[in-house]
């Protein structure tokens, strides 16, 4: 799955909006992508065998909440604008 792809995944009905801005404005991309790697990382570590002892869990978590209010900020300011 693509950057773009998690993003339209996590925040349906925005794709036009989403798509217009990964492709136009880097700051955008760039949290696209850092989502994107998060989403990877914590599944990688939800998938071990020690993952209810692992912190990078909750710490991914965390970073998913505050990059998705990132997104979701972007989003609605480019649908006021």
């Amino acid at each position: 799955m693509s950057p773009i792809d998690h993003v339209l995944e996590h925040f349906p009905g925005q794709d036009a909006t989403a798509r217009r801005l990964y492709l136009r404005d880097e700051q955008f991309r760039s949290i696209c992508e850092e989502f994107h790697m998060s989403i990877e990382s914590l599944r990688r570590f939800e998938e071990r065998s020690d993952a209810p002892t692992r912190p990078e869990i909750d710490d991914y978590r965390t970073l998913l909440r505050e990059l998705g209010t990132e997104i979701r900020q972007y989003l609605a300011a480019a649908d006021d604008g």
